[in-house]
Protein backbone atom coordinates (compact mmCIF):
# COMPACT_ATOMS: atom_id res chain seq x y z
CA UNK A 1 0.00 0.00 0.00
CA UNK A 2 2.69 2.34 1.35
CA UNK A 3 4.70 1.50 -2.25
CA UNK A 4 1.83 2.40 -4.39
CA UNK A 5 0.94 5.80 -2.62
CA UNK A 6 5.26 6.10 -3.20
CA UNK A 7 4.83 5.75 -6.80
CA UNK A 8 2.02 7.74 -7.47
CA UNK A 9 3.32 10.83 -5.41
CA UNK A 10 6.80 10.31 -7.62
CA UNK A 11 4.64 10.20 -10.86
CA UNK A 12 2.76 12.89 -9.89
CA UNK A 13 6.54 14.87 -8.44
CA UNK A 14 7.75 14.12 -12.55
CA UNK A 15 4.72 15.72 -14.36
CA UNK A 16 5.04 18.84 -12.18
CA UNK A 17 8.54 19.03 -13.22
CA UNK A 18 7.98 18.29 -16.98
CA UNK A 19 4.90 21.06 -17.01
CA UNK A 20 8.02 23.42 -15.22
CA UNK A 21 9.90 22.57 -17.99
CA UNK A 22 7.34 23.56 -20.90
CA UNK A 23 6.31 26.69 -19.49
CA UNK A 24 9.75 27.59 -19.30
CA UNK A 25 10.15 26.07 -23.04
CA UNK A 26 7.02 27.93 -23.61
CA UNK A 27 8.19 31.32 -22.16
CA UNK A 28 11.73 31.45 -24.05
CA UNK A 29 10.32 31.42 -27.14
CA UNK A 30 7.91 33.79 -26.81
CA UNK A 31 10.70 36.22 -25.78
CA UNK A 32 12.45 34.95 -28.81
CA UNK A 33 9.32 35.59 -30.85
CA UNK A 34 8.70 39.15 -29.25
CA UNK A 35 12.32 39.94 -30.10
CA UNK A 36 11.76 38.88 -33.81
CA UNK A 37 8.64 40.95 -34.99
CA UNK A 38 9.17 44.50 -35.93
CA UNK A 39 7.78 47.41 -34.16
CA UNK A 40 4.31 48.43 -35.62
CA UNK A 41 3.73 52.10 -36.12
CA UNK A 42 0.91 54.34 -37.53
CA UNK A 43 -0.20 52.46 -40.79
CA UNK A 44 1.20 55.17 -43.40
CA UNK A 45 -1.27 55.91 -46.82
CA UNK A 46 0.24 56.56 -49.86
CA UNK A 47 -2.71 58.98 -50.86
CA UNK A 48 -2.43 62.86 -49.91
CA UNK A 49 0.70 65.15 -49.24
CA UNK A 50 3.96 62.86 -48.35
CA UNK A 51 6.51 63.09 -45.25
CA UNK A 52 8.73 65.38 -46.03
CA UNK A 53 6.60 67.73 -48.18
CA UNK A 54 5.14 71.19 -46.84
CA UNK A 55 1.65 70.41 -45.47
CA UNK A 56 -1.01 72.85 -47.15
CA UNK A 57 -1.67 75.59 -45.16
CA UNK A 58 -5.34 76.10 -44.31
CA UNK A 59 -7.36 78.26 -41.76
CA UNK A 60 -10.69 76.63 -40.67
CA UNK A 61 -13.24 77.86 -38.39
CA UNK A 62 -13.34 75.35 -35.15
CA UNK A 63 -16.39 74.51 -33.92
CA UNK A 64 -17.05 77.60 -31.69
CA UNK A 65 -16.63 79.74 -34.63
CA UNK A 66 -12.08 80.75 -33.81
CA UNK A 67 -10.43 80.47 -36.86
CA UNK A 68 -7.62 78.29 -36.44
CA UNK A 69 -4.34 78.18 -38.52
CA UNK A 70 -3.36 74.40 -40.26
CA UNK A 71 0.13 74.20 -41.59
CA UNK A 72 2.65 76.85 -42.26
CA UNK A 73 4.99 77.90 -39.48
CA UNK A 74 4.27 77.58 -35.79
CA UNK A 75 5.71 77.74 -32.41
CA UNK A 76 4.93 74.11 -31.58
CA UNK A 77 4.80 71.40 -33.84
CA UNK A 78 0.73 70.53 -34.39
CA UNK A 79 -0.83 67.17 -34.13
CA UNK A 80 -4.06 66.84 -35.84
CA UNK A 81 -6.45 64.11 -34.81
CA UNK A 82 -9.30 62.82 -37.16
CA UNK A 83 -12.05 61.38 -34.84
CA UNK A 84 -15.88 61.10 -34.72
CA UNK A 85 -18.21 60.52 -32.23
CA UNK A 86 -19.06 57.01 -33.75
CA UNK A 87 -15.95 55.52 -33.99
CA UNK A 88 -15.28 53.44 -30.71
CA UNK A 89 -11.29 53.49 -30.97
CA UNK A 90 -11.56 56.89 -31.21
CA UNK A 91 -12.76 57.07 -27.76
CA UNK A 92 -9.87 55.21 -26.14
CA UNK A 93 -7.32 57.45 -28.45
CA UNK A 94 -8.20 60.72 -27.62
CA UNK A 95 -7.30 61.30 -23.80
CA UNK A 96 -3.96 59.49 -24.85
CA UNK A 97 -3.76 62.24 -27.29
CA UNK A 98 -4.58 64.61 -25.46
CA UNK A 99 -1.63 63.16 -22.48
CA UNK A 100 1.02 62.87 -25.25
CA UNK A 101 0.51 66.32 -26.53
CA UNK A 102 1.14 67.87 -23.05
CA UNK A 103 4.29 65.72 -22.75
CA UNK A 104 5.69 66.24 -25.97
CA UNK A 105 5.20 69.82 -26.28
CA UNK A 106 3.12 69.64 -28.88
CA UNK A 107 0.10 71.53 -30.55
CA UNK A 108 -3.56 69.50 -31.02
CA UNK A 109 -6.08 69.70 -32.88
CA UNK A 110 -9.55 67.73 -33.28
CA UNK A 111 -11.17 67.25 -36.64
CA UNK A 112 -13.54 65.65 -37.98
CA UNK A 113 -15.30 65.59 -41.54
CA UNK A 114 -18.88 65.97 -41.02
CA UNK A 115 -22.29 65.52 -38.99
CA UNK A 116 -24.97 67.29 -36.39
CA UNK A 117 -22.66 70.00 -34.83
CA UNK A 118 -24.88 69.69 -31.51
CA UNK A 119 -23.42 65.45 -31.35
CA UNK A 120 -19.84 66.95 -31.93
CA UNK A 121 -20.31 69.57 -29.03
CA UNK A 122 -21.55 66.58 -26.89
CA UNK A 123 -18.88 64.90 -27.89
CA UNK A 124 -16.32 67.17 -27.37
CA UNK A 125 -17.74 67.90 -23.40
CA UNK A 126 -17.81 64.07 -22.96
CA UNK A 127 -14.36 63.79 -24.23
CA UNK A 128 -13.08 67.02 -22.12
CA UNK A 129 -11.73 68.12 -24.93
CA UNK A 130 -13.83 71.50 -25.03
CA UNK A 131 -10.88 73.56 -24.52
CA UNK A 132 -9.12 72.17 -27.89
CA UNK A 133 -9.24 73.19 -31.35
CA UNK A 134 -11.87 70.82 -33.03
CA UNK A 135 -12.44 71.66 -36.94
CA UNK A 136 -15.58 70.16 -38.70
CA UNK A 137 -13.99 70.05 -42.18
CA UNK A 138 -15.07 68.01 -44.93
CA UNK A 139 -12.04 70.18 -46.99
CA UNK A 140 -9.51 68.91 -44.01
CA UNK A 141 -10.03 65.39 -44.85
CA UNK A 142 -10.16 65.55 -48.06
CA UNK A 143 -6.65 67.86 -48.49
CA UNK A 144 -4.84 65.19 -46.29
CA UNK A 145 -7.23 61.95 -48.17
CA UNK A 146 -8.41 60.71 -44.98
CA UNK A 147 -9.73 57.12 -45.32
CA UNK A 148 -10.56 55.46 -42.06
CA UNK A 149 -10.62 56.96 -38.93
CA UNK A 150 -8.76 57.20 -36.16
CA UNK A 151 -6.00 59.05 -38.32
CA UNK A 152 -3.27 61.41 -37.25
CA UNK A 153 -1.06 64.07 -39.06
CA UNK A 154 2.10 65.73 -37.40
CA UNK A 155 3.23 68.72 -38.88
CA UNK A 156 6.75 69.80 -37.47
CA UNK A 157 7.42 73.73 -36.73
CA UNK A 158 8.31 74.42 -39.85
CA UNK A 159 5.37 73.49 -41.53
CA UNK A 160 6.95 70.51 -43.07
CA UNK A 161 4.20 67.48 -42.94
CA UNK A 162 6.75 64.88 -40.93
CA UNK A 163 4.56 61.71 -40.36
CA UNK A 164 0.72 60.35 -40.96
CA UNK A 165 -1.36 57.72 -40.58
CA UNK A 166 -3.88 55.32 -39.70
CA UNK A 167 -3.73 54.76 -35.73
CA UNK A 168 -5.08 52.33 -33.41
CA UNK A 169 -3.30 53.12 -30.35
CA UNK A 170 -0.75 54.78 -28.08
CA UNK A 171 2.43 52.80 -29.46
CA UNK A 172 0.80 54.45 -32.90
CA UNK A 173 0.40 58.04 -31.75
CA UNK A 174 4.21 57.74 -30.53
CA UNK A 175 5.22 56.29 -34.01
CA UNK A 176 4.43 59.44 -35.08
CA UNK A 177 6.93 61.66 -32.85
CA UNK A 178 9.49 58.95 -33.19
CA UNK A 179 9.15 59.69 -37.20
CA UNK A 180 9.63 63.37 -36.66
CA UNK A 181 12.60 63.18 -34.30
CA UNK A 182 14.48 60.49 -36.11
CA UNK A 183 14.14 62.02 -39.34
CA UNK A 184 12.59 58.72 -40.78
CA UNK A 185 9.30 58.71 -42.23
CA UNK A 186 7.74 56.17 -40.60
CA UNK A 187 9.26 52.99 -38.26
CA UNK A 188 8.97 51.08 -41.71
CA UNK A 189 11.18 53.15 -43.34
CA UNK A 190 13.97 53.35 -40.64
CA UNK A 191 13.54 49.09 -40.40
CA UNK A 192 13.84 49.80 -44.40
CA UNK A 193 17.28 51.43 -44.25
CA UNK A 194 18.51 49.94 -41.69
CA UNK A 195 18.71 46.69 -43.78
CA UNK A 196 19.80 48.33 -46.61
CA UNK A 197 22.85 49.57 -44.33
CA UNK A 198 23.28 46.11 -43.32
CA UNK A 199 23.55 45.01 -46.46
CA UNK A 200 26.21 47.11 -47.49
CA UNK A 201 28.65 46.33 -44.48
Amino acid sequence: MENGLFAIVMVLALVVLLLIFAVLALARQIGILHTRLSPAGALMTTAGPKPGEVAPVLTLADIKGVPVKIGGPRKLAQLIMFVSPSCPICKDLVPIAVNMARTEGLSLMFASDGGEISRHEDYMRRMKIDNLPYVVSLELGVKYEVGKLPYAVLIDDAGVLRSKGLVNSREHLESLVYSMQSGYESIQDYLVKEELLGEKA
